[in-house]
């Protein structure tokens, strides 16, 4: 009894810092089986907020006064937009709000309903902009928990993002071999015939391999600058990125194509100088990848055999591919492109206050020409950029504008030398190539109102821009 008694004190901090470390993890895997849609009535939209908000609550009371002081600037960022969609939801007395611009169809329905002095808020869909408020609880969960995450930590995350993305892969070719309609797509209004893994829309998957293809190289990287290597690790994390790479063309999303070649690109770079890189050993022992010069073969190697597989499925597939889509498809006829002119129009009329977030859907019909009027429904801009003045107008776009200055300042103080060989748990590289891919892709699409690729980029960043002080390390 007494040795038991003494034993208590020591497992409760054990299991607690256990639990520190691994609830960011278990949370991100969480949101990626859960959130990978964008749409506002996603069934599994519901749990994935109760379980942010839970979370939420539980890293906020463990958190200590410098983990607060690390956090603060993003932290206030978010507070900053929440604040913002909850001022879209508060009514204006009629005499304001009918100087708002874009407002005169909804003035002119009251006037022939004769309830000309209507209280109406900012927002022109107010239950839209309700349901973007309560989704801020998924970043502020991912956050707050990223808080926790030690140096140590950010390994098993990476591994856990490596892990997703192969899980996300075996999805998608269960997908392909089952058909369109069947039980193996999560996600009622998806890319029925596309590989979507665990997410809804193609050009999402697409982006999120690509994340993870730079991922695989820079874990592969800091495994070779390991005085003690594992062979066996080290070809799972080969044969994960150029598979993640051959997913990014073999889905069907252009944007998710481009993302995965600058993506194979710069984690092959890391790789390359990694592999020359020449970790401490025992004087006169040899690496086995140099008994046999072995090691410049399995340099080029991967890039050979990545174009002669992607060349293979493509040509024996009758599936559409990225690369066929930029081929065959005239991209002018897209309606992305054929509704810009549209959207620049709503931009200009919505630019102050914004139209309300969540609204662009229902904004948009007051806008749609007749020539653009078909079966399919616009349910975003295709650039996120333009959508956030649209529904979050001026003040939300100094806020976004503030956190891009914050996180160039950030991460231009962590220097560029040798950045792109880096160093044994370098994230300079791999976050700041993910989040110009994320903001690249932005452009034609809208990859951050995904909740799974939100906890991914706030973690990345809190990892890189707000880390914990570093602890010594032993391998």
């Amino acid at each position: 009894m007494n040795r038991l008694a003494a034993a208590a004190p020591i497992s409760k901090p054990f299991i607690g810092t256990a639990l520190a470390a691994s609830a960011p993890i278990l949370f991100l895997i969480f949101t990626f089986l859960v959130g990978g849609g964008s749409r506002s009535d996603i069934a599994s939209l519901p749990l994935l907020r109760a379980a942010a908000v839970l979370a939420a609550f539980w890293a906020a009371t463990r958190l200590t006064a410098d983990d607060w002081k690390r956090i603060r600037a993003p932290f206030i960022l978010l507070v900053l937009l929440t604040a913002w969609m909850a001022f879209q939801l508060v009514p204006l007395p009629p005499a304001l709000w009918h100087t708002l611009p874009g407002r005169e169809t909804i003035i002119a329905i009251d006037s022939l309903l004769g309830q000309p002095d209507l209280w109406r808020p900012i927002s022109l869909t107010p239950s839209q902009t309700w349901n973007a408020l309560l989704a801020m609880s998924v970043p502020f969960a991912a956050l707050l928990l990223a808080a926790k995450l030690d140096f140590k930590d950010y390994p098993k995350l990476m591994l856990a993002i490596v892990g997703v993305g192969v899980f996300s892969g075996l999805l998608g070719f269960i997908q392909l071999m089952l058909g369109s309609g069947s039980a193996a797509y999560l996600y009622r209004i998806t890319n029925p015939d596309a590989m979507v893994g665990l997410f809804a829309n193609r050009n999402h998957s697409g982006v999120f391999m690509a994340c993870a293809t730079v991922i695989a190289a820079a874990l592969l990287r800091d495994q070779r600058m390991r005085s003690r290597q594992n062979r066996l690790m080290q070809i799972a994390l080969i044969f994960a990125a150029l598979t993640f790479t051959a997913l990014t063309a073999l889905i069907g999303s252009r944007a998710g194509l481009i993302a995965g070649v600058v993506g194979f690109s710069v984690g092959y770079a890391m790789v390359v100088l990694g592999w020359r890189a020449k970790p401490t050993v025992r004087p006169g022992a040899l690496l086995p990848s140099d008994r046999f010069g072995i090691g410049r073969i399995l340099l080029f190697l991967p890039p050979l055999l990545l174009v002669i597989g992607m060349g293979t499925a493509i040509h024996l597939s009758d599936r559409t591919t990225a690369l066929s889509r930029m081929l065959d498809r005239d991209i002018a006829a897209d309606l992305r492109v054929q509704a810009w002119p549209t959207v620049l129009s709503m931009i200009e009329k919505y630019w102050g206050v914004g139209s309300g977030f969540g609204s662009f859907p229902d904004v948009y019909k007051m806008f749609e020409p007749d020539a653009l009027l078909n079966p399919s429904y616009f349910n975003h801009a295709h650039n996120d950029w333009a959508e956030i003045l649209i529904t979050g107008g001026l003040p939300m776009a100094i806020v976004v504008m503030v956190g891009i200055l914050w996180f160039a300042r950030q991460a231009t103080a962590l220097g560029v030398r040798n950045l792109i060989k880096g160093f044994r748990g370098d994230l300079r590289l791999p976050v700041i190539v993910i989040v110009t891919v994320l903001a690249a892709a932005s452009i034609v699409d809208y990859p951050l109102r995904v909740p799974s690729l939100q906890v991914l980029a706030i973690m990345l960043i809190t990892l890189l821009c707000c880390p914990a002080p570093a602890r010594a390390q032993r391998d």
